[in-house]
């Protein structure tokens, strides 16, 4: 029988990228940030692109490992205190980590099937490169639970398409380190108003974003380095971040420094992250305004 998930796993839109489309002229993001975080799926061009930047923006290494493992924080946070435990979306997933699984592993080990029963969860990861669509498949192809969608997510509609494999209770959308790779502002807040109006009340919204709030003239040169090699860069103020969240209350500690979400937080200088990060619920009742905490 073929299943919701089968199906989105061979959607493809008609100006999708083919797998042939994997480009080593031009550096991606996927990879660029890969690297940053140690792995290894970058090319030359991107490593070359890697050297440039990090000579400008020293802390970009540090924020990629903090970056991803609050992923790894983000997934236990939603799972320990909300009633979300069988639906992910990870929109913009990008490369897997080193250990070649997604955060969301952690849902599969606490929910596991039992003989001949389906998984008891859905993690459906959606990206616009097709080599990161490629490494999601080797995984998603394990367990009927997990689905890999080749898409722009700036493409609401086809979008919206995709989401009809979820069922109707409250979802994870995961928003991590990719919302500064979409320069239009337009763009970002309209996907996040279709988000914010598709998502069941209970849901949770978790976003990790650059920011230039602590450097501003380095950051100035990254994003100008970046532009120069074909990457559109947009990292934005701790307000326009919390704008995102709009219509949703915050988990503790709120809309707060990456690092803040770190298990070595203590131990950490102020800005180490250059980025903020946030988990909020949709209430039942609807927006009512967000709620962020001082920090």
């Amino acid at each position: 029988m073929t299943t919701a998930a089968d199906n989105i796993r061979e959607r493809r839109p008609e100006n999708a990228m083919h797998i042939h489309d994997i480009s080593m002229q031009a550096a991606t993001s996927a990879r660029l940030y890969d690297h940053f975080a140690g792995g290894c799926e970058a090319y030359a061009i991107d490593r070359d692109l890697a050297a440039r930047a990090t000579a400008v923006a020293p802390w970009l290494s540090w924020s990629a490992h903090t970056a991803r493992e609050y992923a790894h924080t983000a997934v236990s946070r939603i799972l320990d205190d909300t009633d979300i435990r069988r639906q992910f979306l990870d929109l913009g997933c990008g490369l897997p980590a080193s250990d070649g699984r997604p955060p969301v592993e952690l849902v599969s080990k606490t929910t596991q099937p039992g003989p001949g029963r389906s998984p008891q969860y859905r993690y459906v990861a959606v990206d616009h490169d097709p080599m990161v669509i490629a490494h999601v498949k080797c995984w998603a192809a394990e367990t009927s639970g997990d689905a890999a969608v080749l898409l722009d997510i700036t493409n609401a509609n086809a979008l919206l398409d995709t989401l009809q494999v979820f069922d109707g209770r409250p979802v994870a959308v995961l928003l991590h380190q990719v919302l500064e790779w979409i320069p239009d502002d337009k763009a970002v807040a309209s996907l996040l108003a279709k988000i914010r109006e598709w998502l069941p009340a209970g849901s949770a919204l978790s976003i990790v974003h650059a920011t230039a709030d602590a450097r501003p003239e380095q950051t100035a040169q990254l994003v100008a380095t970046l532009a120069a090699a074909g990457l559109g860069f947009r990292p934005r103020s701790r307000e326009e971040i919390a704008d995102l969240f709009d219509g949703f209350t915050h988990l503790a500690p709120g809309l707060s420094e990456t690092y803040s979400w770190h298990s070595r937080r203590a131990t950490l200088p102020k800005g180490y992250s250059s980025g903020y990060a946030g988990i909020a619920i949709k209430p039942a009742d609807g927006p009512a305004g967000c709620s962020v905490d001082v920090v």
